[in-house]
């Protein structure tokens, strides 16, 4: 009898590291759809100035807000921005939930401030350094190099939504924009 016990406890760690090794090599999968699930991450924090010249620093919004980045075309102006524009129409009810939005381009401030559509309910902010290595542009995944030594680098549009708990989509060791801009307004206000 008590070599039976002596003998229970080696094999009960054998089959322990079995089901361990076993489950390590399996591919990791959802319960829906058998996709891999989805990588949250701190959200790169930066400063940078609205059009009134205010230094706005996105950690003071960090863990307390849901927070809408909109990364937007700084010589078209954020009128010609559709994401922004809905924004701007709904911004009551997003102030009501709690959720910030901060429009992001490489345009000087003073221009964002002489631009059409004014006044914004939400700070635009100037990226004036997009080609800087540490820029907003860049960190968020939004900075397009030159594609000719002739023409100048660009900046592309997006949309990345910060939930409260300060996490941001990732994919790619870059934050993840939402793959809908379009439904952005009723997924923000209807978790």
């Amino acid at each position: 009898m008590s070599s039976r016990r002596v003998l229970l406890l080696p094999l009960a760690a054998v089959i322990i590291l079995g089901l361990c090794v076993w489950k390590v090599r399996q591919p990791r999968r959802t319960s829906l759809g058998g996709e891999l699930p989805e990588v949250r991450r701190p959200a790169p924090a930066f400063q940078l100035y609205d059009q009134d010249s205010h230094l706005v620093n996105l950690e003071s919004f960090l863990h307390r807000h849901q927070i809408v980045l909109v990364f937007f075309d700084g010589a078209q102006g954020p009128a010609a921005s559709p994401v922004l524009n809905q924004l701007k129409q709904f911004h009551p009810a997003l102030k009501r939930e709690g959720v910030i939005v901060l429009g992001i381009s490489t345009a000087l401030p003073q221009d964002i401030r002489n631009s059409p559509g004014q006044p914004w309910p939400f700070p635009l902010l100037s990226d004036v350094a997009a080609t800087d290595e540490r820029s907003v542009h860049r960190t968020w995944g939004c900075f397009l190099p030159p594609p000719s030594l002739d023409r100048p680098a660009g900046t592309r549009p997006a949309v990345f939504v910060i939930d409260r708990s300060g996490l941001v989509s990732w994919k790619n060791e870059r934050p993840q924009e939402e793959p809908h801009p379009e439904q952005l307004v009723r997924s923000v206000l209807n978790p």
